[in-house]
């Protein structure tokens, strides 16, 4: 709770305080290759967000287990490595469900389906794999 009220208080002043100093807002340039807008079909926008749900139940399932302190299993996950802690966990998925998300902006429309769909197609078993180890399907 103290945390969200020191979110929410340094985004009120923040701003108060740049106004007082007249200090211009930050400007983001953006260079002439970049699309200033990623027009998403509305299948891509489903595959995101299945991969979203997911790689959110898979974390949950990881999270589950790392905090039984890992009796039994091993993480298959080179990255992660065989034990990891709940922060790794929780990281790792972070920055998973960017990147996958941010290569589906950047690639052509064309290929953005077939890298959601990849994703998602890990991630489902994965979830499978656990759920037959005996690691009840969690949703977060």
């Amino acid at each position: 709770m103290a945390r969200t009220t020191a979110v929410l208080l340094a985004l009120a002043v923040v701003p108060a305080a740049a106004a007082a100093q007249r200090l211009a807002p930050p400007t983001l340039h953006v260079g002439a290759t970049i699309p200033a807008r990623v027009s998403w079909r509305a299948s891509d926008v489903a595959l995101a967000g299945a991969f979203v749900v997911a790689l959110a139940i898979d974390a949950a399932q990881t999270r589950s287990i790392a905090q039984g302190g890992w009796q039994g299993y091993r993480e298959m996950n080179p990255i992660l490595g065989p034990h990891p802690s709940v922060g790794q966990v929780n990281t790792y998925t972070a920055v998973a469900g960017l990147t996958v998300l941010g290569a589906a902006a950047l690639v052509p429309a064309r290929v953005r389906p077939w890298l959601l769909g990849v994703a998602l197609a890990v991630e489902t078993f994965t979830i499978a794999g656990t759920v037959r180890q005996g690691v009840a399907l969690r949703f977060p």
